[in-house]
């Protein structure tokens, strides 16, 4: 995850009112017209969905990500549209622009380049618990704080996982004569906290690979 907010940067009334407008636009969106909806498709893939900053650039030029007709609209329309007119109600943004967009939402509003309204790209269910908050960006700020716990938590099961892989390939190495110091390797090559690895080897009973010594210049 990204680092979150710059102490020293305040959230202004003009930015939350930024907010609030891209939220409602890109919740009408995911809302869409009917169940089929291809913005939520596309949402399922978390590389599809957009920041915060991304839309406020996009609403911000007079744009929109919708432009059909609600649920209701459309069922009491006289001539059924075609899946090419549904399909031309969205506005999915690209992701090539997506850097441009963040960056001049950055610049115009004075957010910070790591703030969470420009790094942390929103899922459906987060859109819909953010405008259904009194302070979108404080429930923001609750769901970028736990997907950044989450992701701690990931990355701390996968080194457990890789320091319990190396043990184990490396006790079996040992046990056929093998050395023990290939796996050790291998582990430091793929992220493993030396320093941790080594406590888990002595802890089974194998020896730890000397340190490196530095290149001589």
């Amino acid at each position: 995850m990204t680092s979150n907010n710059t102490p020293a940067f305040q959230i202004s009334d003009e930015i939350r009112a930024a907010v609030r407008e891209a939220l409602a636009n890109l919740n009408t969106a995911l809302e869409g017209h009917t169940n089929n909806n291809p913005m939520v498709n596309a949402y399922r893939l978390p590389a599809a969905r957009a920041t915060l900053a991304e839309v406020m650039a996009i609403v911000g030029d007079g744009g929109t990500l919708y432009d059909g007709p609600s649920p209701t609209e459309l069922a009491g329309m006289s001539t059924k549209p075609s899946e090419a007119d549904r399909l031309a109600w969205y506005r999915m943004p690209d992701r090539a622009g997506a850097a441009a967009r963040i960056a001049a939402t950055c610049e115009k509003f004075g957010i910070p380049a790591d703030h969470m309204i420009a790094t942390h790209p929103l899922s459906q269910a987060e859109v819909k618990a953010m405008v259904g908050s009194a302070d979108p960006l404080a429930k923001l700020a609750e769901i970028h704080a736990e997907a950044a716990k989450r992701e701690a938590e990931r990355i701390k099961a996968e080194k457990t996982a890789r320091i319990k892989q190396a043990v184990n390939a490396a006790k079996a190495l040992a046990d056929f004569g093998g050395d023990p110091a290939l796996p050790f390797a291998k582990a430091i090559t793929e992220g493993a906290d030396r320093a941790e690895l080594a406590e888990a080897f002595k802890n089974a009973g194998l020896p730890v690979p000397p340190e490196p010594k530095p290149a001589k210049k």
